[in-house]
């Protein structure tokens, strides 16, 4: 099961010719993923850092680039839920405009604890709400 989150590419995401510059296109994805938090944890992002005192970085990141991606493209990022860990989560992450797909990502995002950096077992709530969405 997917999650979608929408974005408009703005002239700020672009080089001068008007196609979306690759390092923004990650801001979008990370953008997409913070909106997924909450739907995959049943936490948003801000109660994670602030209450609970985890983040979710990125460990690791695949990119695919099929197709330019312009300025004004109205996006639609797709994320689903591919595998569980103890204390980390797999990320598939697809990119569609106009129903053609412009890029595509895979991430392993690990759950930390805030205060030394540590990987962290899921909440078991929040697994819960993982295996929910997968």
């Amino acid at each position: 099961m997917s999650f979608v989150s929408r974005h408009r590419v703005r002239f700020a995401h672009c080089d001068p010719a008007g196609i979306a510059y690759y390092p923004r296109l990650l801001e979008l994805v990370d953008a997409a993923i913070e909106d997924w938090t909450h739907y995959g944890t049943g936490v948003s992002r801000a109660v994670m850092h602030e209450q609970h005192r985890l983040g979710l970085p990125t460990a690791t990141l695949a990119t695919d680039f099929a197709r330019p991606v312009q300025l004004a493209d109205e996006l639609e990022i797709n994320v689903a839920v591919t595998g569980i860990g103890t204390t980390s989560v797999n990320l598939a992450v697809d990119a569609q405009c106009a129903g053609e797909r412009r890029f595509s990502a895979t991430l392993v995002q690990v759950l930390i604890n805030l205060g030394n950096g540590q990987p962290h077992p899921w909440p078991e709530a929040w697994r819960q709400q993982l295996l929910s969405v997968q």
